[in-house]
C-alpha cells in the first residue's frame, strides 16, 4: 500500500487503528507545519524540535482520538500551540514575548475558545467553497480537503495543471478577501494555516 496516496481521513482512521506506517506518513506530511507553529513562539530551535517530537508522541499515544477529527490541520495547530504553553507552564522552555505571555497566559491557554474559532473557520470555509464555480470548487476541495497534487487533480478533472493552480490560487484569494471583510477575527487563523512558513521564523 502506498500511504502517501491515501486521503488524510483514511490516514487518520488507520492511525487510530494502530497502523504505524500510516502514522509515519502523517508525520512526514505535517512535521514541518508543526515545527513552524512551535518555533514561531520560541527562542530556541532545539526546544522547537524537542516539542515537535513530543507533540507527535502525544498524538500517537492518543491515536484512537484521531479518527474522530474532521479537519486535522486546524486540530494540529490548536494542539501544537497549547503544547507550547503547557511546556512553558512546566518551566521547561522560554517563549518569545514572555512578559506579555505571563499577563495573558490564561486567556491564550483557553483551548475552548481556540476550538470555537477553529470550528467557526471550518464552517465558514465550507459554506464559502460551496458557492464557488464548479471547477474552482472541485480544485480547492481535491487540493485542500483530500491533499491531492496538482497533477492528480488535473487527471481527475481532465484539465491542465496550470488551470488547477490558477483555480486553487483564486479560491484562496477570494476566501482571504471574504474573511477580511466579513470575519476578520478568523483571518489570522486562516493565514497561519495556509501559509505557516510566514510565521515560522525560518
Amino acid at each position: 500500500m502506498i500511504y502517501k496516496n491515501l486521503s488524510e481521513q483514511l490516514l487518520l482512521t488507520k492511525c487510530g487503528d494502530g497502523d504505524t506506517l500510516a502514522f509515519r506518513e502523517l508525520y512526514q506530511q505535517y512535521k514541518s507545519f508543526v515545527f513552524g507553529v512551535v518555533y514561531a513562539r520560541l527562542n530556541s530551535r532545539e526546544d522547537a524540535r524537542d516539542i515537535t517530537q513530543d507533540i507527535f508522541v502525544s498524538l500517537w499515544t492518543n491515536r484512537q482520538q484521531l479518527r474522530q477529527i474532521k479537519d486535522f490541520k486546524i486540530y494540529l495547530y490548536v494542539f501544537s500551540r497549547n503544547h507550547v504553553i503547557s511546556a512553558y507552564r512546566k518551566k521547561s522552555i522560554r517563549i518569545k514575548g514572555e512578559s506579555y505571555l505571563v499577563e495573558q497566559i490564561d486567556q491564550l491557554a483557553y483551548s475552548a475558545e481556540d476550538h470555537r474559532l477553529a470550528n467557526e473557520l471550518t464552517s465558514h470555509i465550507d459554506q464559502f467553497v460551496d458557492q464557488l464555480p464548479e471547477t474552482m470548487r472541485s480544485c480547492y476541495a481535491l487540493s485542500k480537503n483530500e491533499g491531492k497534487k496538482n497533477c492528480e487533480i488535473a487527471d481527475i478533472l481532465n484539465i491542465s495543471e496550470k488551470t488547477v493552480r490558477n483555480n486553487v490560487s483564486e479560491a484562496l484569494k477570494r476566501l482571504r478577501l471574504n474573511l477580511q471583510s466579513s470575519h476578520p477575527e478568523l483571518l489570522i487563523l486562516f493565514v497561519i494555516l495556509t501559509f505557516p512558513a510566514v510565521f515560522a521564523g525560518v
